[in-house]
């Protein structure tokens, strides 16, 4: 399990939170709340505590908590993420 699109997704919230846009308009906090947040979605997956996983999704803000899920699903597919995480989309 690789994670490509889910690791490459805290990787854009953390450049993202770094811009001088994000920066001038007080959105850097925020983008890099959405990084540490998603990244510990990863952690917990990678170390098979799914409802860890589940549970923060629950937590996040909807639009990075969409974006997580859609890459996870990108991943490893609908159903595992049904499956393992508790959360799909149709």
């Amino acid at each position: 399990m690789s994670f490509k699109n889910l690791k490459n997704l805290v990787k854009d919230y953390t450049k993202t939170s770094k811009t001088k846009w994000a920066i001038k308009e007080e959105m850097a906090s925020m983008y890099t709340q959405d990084a540490a947040d998603t990244a510990a979605v990863l952690t917990h997956i990678l170390g098979g505590k799914f409802d860890r996983a589940e549970n923060k999704l629950s937590e996040m803000d909807t639009l990075p908590r969409d974006n997580a899920v859609l890459a996870i699903i990108e991943d490893m597919g609908n159903d595992w993420a049904k499956a393992n995480i508790g959360w799909s989309f149709k």
